[in-house]
């Protein structure tokens, strides 16, 4: 698993994910790269069906806003409420995944 990186602007500290060329907040054009391994998940359902995709079973997706700033939609490896702590990295096949975080006392 890979670090998912997330785009901070030099003039304004605006925080993008994916990349631009330039930012929407203040037209800068120099980006700083920022870490996001953690976030609250905002949204969440479950891809039940899915066309042309045999034998696959249900597939959990979140809306995740990162400690970053960024939010991120990801696949998910549990079924999550909105408010659970996630940590968030790319997988094998390069997509956003988000996982499960135990809270303290659980």
């Amino acid at each position: 698993m890979t670090d998912l990186v997330v785009f901070e602007c030099a003039r304004c500290a605006t925080t993008l994910f994916p990349a631009r060329y330039l930012c929407p907040s203040c037209g800068g054009a120099r980006w700083h790269e920022r870490i996001a391994a953690h976030g609250t998940v905002i949204a969440a359902t479950v891809v039940r069906h899915r066309v042309a995709a045999e034998h696959s079973g249900p597939v959990h997706v979140a809306s995740i806003a990162t400690d970053a700033g960024p939010i991120v939609i990801a696949r998910i490896d549990a079924d999550v409420q909105v408010g659970d702590a996630v940590s968030v990295d790319i997988d094998a096949r390069q997509r956003i995944a988000a996982h499960r975080r135990e809270q303290q006392g659980d």
